[in-house]
């Protein structure tokens, strides 16, 4: 009698098979079949395996449609920037720096750029009027194409210092948050906590969040940076819990070009509201700044700053120290007299300070 688990041959499809012989391996007994088209031979657990193997066959053939639409789009059928985005693509890089690469080179093509001709990328550069940042810009993204593409280029120098970021007070990071709805509102919190990056954030998975010991763990590091766990505040965990946590995998449910507009509509609405053009000046990335200035600020420790933003480097860190004056630091105090209020402000934050008149002072920074 056949096996009612499968009802055709799993090499060639056909109905037509046989049983033919038995197997004992660890003293089990395994009906063998043979199907009669072909002459495979194949076991009940072989056939599963192979059901397996297809399945996942079919789920890499589809997701290689689904990617090769979403470059197609990016690209408006631009052949050799379908085939620049695809190369990108294979190599893993993220779809948002493939997509900013390729509008940069498509801005370059209006501007009369054969973009297989080095030359006249030369000649535009050096006719058109642009920032320091905007040739980088440019340079920068030319020097991917023509390398990916193997067209033969010896890159332009392009001396270019980076702005300072720019830095907002507490009450206008507060402002943000205040006015924002609720599952945007715990998004700007949990960046301002953790310093994570826009696409961390919208990766983060409510396995990712310990409820218990208040801290939040960034498994999804991008710019090829590291994983890390930082505490957050217990306002931080509070707002997270109380989201409804619906079937989502992810706490936040967001795309990052959907976060990015969403948080633009809301500075320009306080912007206008508030009469304050600075809110137009504060990005998402603007709350990663913030962070590990802070965060400098109150440990002042380096390497904690560099492990706490996922740098590989402290180069990378370093640029944040002339950004904190330390001499200016102001403080909350506090006074406890008893070992419950003592243990309570040590578990807050607070750092033990001096005594006066047998009373323990506390402070922290504001």
């Amino acid at each position: 009698m056949i096996s009612p688990n499968f009802n055709h041959c799993p090499e060639c499809g056909s109905k037509k098979f046989l049983k033919n012989g038995h197997r004992y391996p660890n003293n089990k007994d395994i009906q063998r079949y043979s199907c009669k088209n072909c002459s495979y031979r194949f076991s009940e657990k072989s056939f599963k395996e192979y059901q397996t193997i297809n399945t996942h066959q079919l789920c890499v053939i589809e997701a290689k449609k689904l990617a090769a639409q979403k470059i197609e789009k990016i690209c408006a059928g631009d052949g050799n920037l379908l085939n620049y985005a695809w190369l990108l693509k294979k190599r893993g890089l993220a779809d948002n720096t493939i997509s900013l690469r390729v509008k940069t080179l498509r801005l370059i093509q209006k501007k009369g750029v054969k973009l297989q001709d080095p030359d006249s990328f030369e000649t535009v550069l050096a006719t058109e009027s642009l920032t320091k940042a905007r040739k980088w810009q440019w340079v920068t993204c030319y020097k991917s194409y023509t390398k990916i593409m193997k067209i033969s280029w010896e890159p332009i120098r392009v001396k270019y210092e980076p702005k300072e970021p720019f830095l907002p007070t507490h009450d206008e990071m507060k402002a943000l948050i205040n006015a924002a709805r609720k599952r945007f509102a715990t998004f700007l919190q949990t960046a301002l906590t953790t310093g994570g990056r826009v696409g961390e954030l919208c990766k983060l998975s409510w396995v990712d969040v310990d409820t218990e010991k208040n801290k939040i763990s960034i498994n999804n590091a991008e710019k090829d940076s590291r994983n890390r766990t930082v505490k957050v505040p217990q306002k931080t965990i509070a707002m997270i819990n109380a989201l409804p946590k619906r079937n989502d995998v992810y706490v936040f449910n967001l795309k990052p070009d959907n976060a990015r507009v969403i948080f633009q509509n809301l500075r320009k609405r306080l912007a206008n509201t508030q009469n304050n053009p600075r809110f137009l000046q504060i990005h998402l990335h603007t709350f990663r700044h913030f962070y590990a200035t802070e965060t400098l600020r109150h440990t002042k420790n380096l390497s904690y700053v560099k492990y706490a933003l996922g740098h590989k480097s402290v180069v990378n860190t370093e640029r944040y120290t002339h950004l904190v004056d330390f001499g200016s630091d102001k403080y909350y105090s506090a006074v406890a007299t008893t070992i419950k209020e003592v243990r309570q402000l040590a578990e807050d934050g607070w750092t033990y300070f001096q005594e006066i008149d047998e009373k323990k002072v506390f402070r922290k920074l504001r």
